[in-house]
């Protein structure tokens, strides 16, 4: 996803103090949409003409640093990524010249992979917008609501808006409550604490973030180094533990907002189950989605779940890892494969169906075969679509292409394909072809490189993305087929054989 620019901050190349204020008066002034814009801000709030002037040119002011912000951000994280290539390059070339030995992680087709890599990363950057942008919608913010609020409270002196609707205030309530019911060890050591450093406590509690809420702790901590026991300081950690997830649990349902949810589910063991249950799945479906959630309920039940509800999240959770999560994964891989440039078979609603999740033909000419992956290991071992199946796969997808250009000139007499895509049909067969024939004669042992040798003739790639998972690597054994991971981030990871 592209980086954006952190809503209230300055940024990191300070655009705005670079910014003419007086152009952009003269171009709020001079564009006729602006001026009828300003007019109707001057009539409708009673704030005169000065007044709405300067709101247009605060808003013109802050949407060009945070575009301008957006822009360098990709340029230079592009740039980084061109820095690490040639580094890596230099250092495999240095070793070749020397004639030192490459290190073990090192293959010999690393070279070329990042001179291909390099290649894309050079022609990417004299395209400004996709360079700057890719495929992704231009977009300053997620919400434009927040962002929207945030632009008008900083135009009035205001602090950055955190939620609508005074979200703290419940937060804070719930905290406190939480508090008072704590198991008296952790009561205690809240109070000792409370005493010893009462201002580093309380910023501990009203920390937004766990990243923000662990380093204030730390600091907590070492301010009370020497006058509470490391028994002591342990209970104060699962206190400041459970009162934040307390906190989190207000902020994220209200009773006001869970009791239309229930209201609606005739249920009573569901119902039951919602109410007590976890309030980041279960609850949040109930709001949000309740026919679904019931449908589910009725399956659990069918398969011998506990009227309870015992095990009921965990079933919902496999279901969102292996459908909910797995469906927008794999539009979300597909909008970020930026080197495929056509899409011979893009993602659709139905992920449990075996076969490939997409086929794509890349800047260079060569064929993708993509499987999108949403575990939450780090590793895998095993890719079926692009192994055990890939046979079955290829020929199955270039007869599906066959069969859709026929159905276009039978619908159209004038239509041509593309050269590109009828070269990839062939190319598909005819290494779907050659690896049957591997796998019938050749012995197992020496499949893999024979394998990875047919793909290479036939300009075909496997690639293995992990969208909404944890992916980063895969097995020896699937590298020995070609298999490669493919980051689907703004920045691109790669190994480091050497530095100069």
């Amino acid at each position: 996803m592209t980086p954006r620019p952190r809503i209230g901050t300055r940024g990191r190349f300070g655009v705005r103090s670079r910014l003419d204020a007086s152009a952009i008066r003269a171009a709020a002034e001079a564009n006729p949409r602006l001026r009828r814009f300003m007019r109707a801000i001057s009539d409708q709030s009673e704030a005169g003409d000065r007044r709405a002037g300067a709101l247009m040119e605060h808003l013109l002011t802050r949407v060009l640093n945070d575009v301008g912000e957006m822009h360098m951000t990709n340029v230079v994280s592009r740039l980084e990524r061109i820095q690490v290539l040639r580094d890596n390059i230099a250092a495999i070339l240095d070793n070749v010249l020397e004639g030192g030995e490459l290190p073990p992680t090192v293959r010999v087709e690393t070279l070329g992979e990042y001179f291909d890599q390099l290649s894309t990363e050079m022609r990417e950057l004299s395209r400004p917008r996709e360079a700057l942008l890719g495929d992704e919608p231009f977009r300053l913010h997620d919400e434009s609501f927040a962002y929207a609020d945030d632009v008008l409270r900083e135009f009035e002196g205001e602090p950055a808006a955190r939620a609508a609707g005074g979200q703290h205030v419940p937060t804070t309530d719930a905290m406190i409550a939480r508090l008072d019911e704590l198991p008296p060890q952790q009561r205690t050591a809240v109070r000792r604490a409370a005493e010893l450093d009462p201002r580093r406590l309380w910023r501990v509690f009203e920390a937004e973030t766990e990243g923000g809420q662990a380093r204030r702790l730390a600091e907590l901590e070492t301010s009370l180094g020497g006058r509470m026991s490391a028994a002591e300081l342990e209970q104060l950690r699962a206190a400041v533990t459970d009162v934040r997830r307390a906190g989190s649990r207000a902020a994220l349902v209200s009773p006001a907002r869970l009791a239309p949810a229930l209201a609606n589910i005739h249920d009573p063991h569901l119902r039951s189950v919602v109410l007590h249950g976890d309030s980041w799945i279960v609850q949040q479906l109930a709001m949000h989605n309740l026919a679904t959630l019931e449908t589910m309920w009725r399956n659990f039940r069918e398969r011998g779940g506990a009227a309870d509800g015992r095990g009921f999240r965990n079933y919902l959770r496999h279901q969102m890892v292996t459908f909910g999560r797995a469906t927008p994964a794999e539009f979300t891989a597909a909008f970020s494969l930026s080197s495929i440039e056509m899409f011979l078979k893009s993602p659709d609603d139905a992920p449990m169906i075996r076969g490939t999740d997409m086929v794509g033909i890349a800047h260079d000419g060569w064929v993708w075969l993509v499987d999108d992956k949403s575990h939450r290991a780090t590793s895998v071992s095993d890719v079926s679509a692009l192994t055990t199946n890939l046979v079955t796969n290829l020929r199955d997808d270039a007869a599906a292409f066959r069969d859709a250009i026929n159905r276009l000139r039978r619908a159209d007499p004038e239509f041509v394909a593309d050269p590109r895509v009828v070269d990839a049909i062939m190319s598909m067969r005819a290494c779907a072809d050659d690896i049957d024939r591997i796998n019938g004669t050749v012995a197992a042992a020496d499949r893999p490189a024979r394998i990875r040798a047919a793909l290479q003739q036939h300009r075909l790639k496997l690639r293995v993305t992990s969208a909404m998972g944890e992916v980063v690597e895969i097995s020896d054994a699937l590298r020995d087929l070609g298999l490669r991971p493919q980051s689907t981030g703004p920045v691109i990871p790669l190994p480091n054989p050497g530095s100069r």
